[in-house]
């Protein structure tokens, strides 16, 4: 033997796929099973932001209220020795979050008070 061990080499399909990645297939294809539906359902949601109304503001918030409660389910830095990095991410997702709800908020009652004034 040389010295360097590699794993064993698996064929699939006429495919030959080293041992140590073999799990990351099976990673992406849950990412893809629900990255797709879940992508359609919130570029369905992300085209109804420009309706007036509560349908527009709904739509508007599913982002901020999605990375909101992100951030209190899964915050970001948990297990780390030094959080520095991530306190620091999780003030920029809030901040985010934070400036796009006025954003919202702000275009639904300058249009709401536009539609009363005509």
């Amino acid at each position: 033997m040389t010295g360097e061990q590699h794993p064993p080499v698996l064929d699939t399909h006429g495919v030959r796929v080293d041992a140590y990645v073999w799990d990351a297939g099976t990673d992406m294809v849950v990412w893809l099973v629900v990255g797709v539906p879940l992508g359609l359902v919130l570029g369905a949601v992300g085209a109804l932001v420009r309706r007036p109304g509560l349908t527009g503001l709904f739509a508007a918030l599913v982002v901020p209220v999605g990375a909101a409660v992100q951030m209190v389910v899964m915050p970001p830095g948990t297990g780390l020795i030094d959080t520095r990095p991530a306190n620091v991410a999780a003030g920029i997702v809030w901040a985010g979050a934070a400036l796009s709800t006025a954003w919202a908020l702000g275009r639904f009652w300058r249009r709401r008070r536009a539609a009363a004034a005509a």
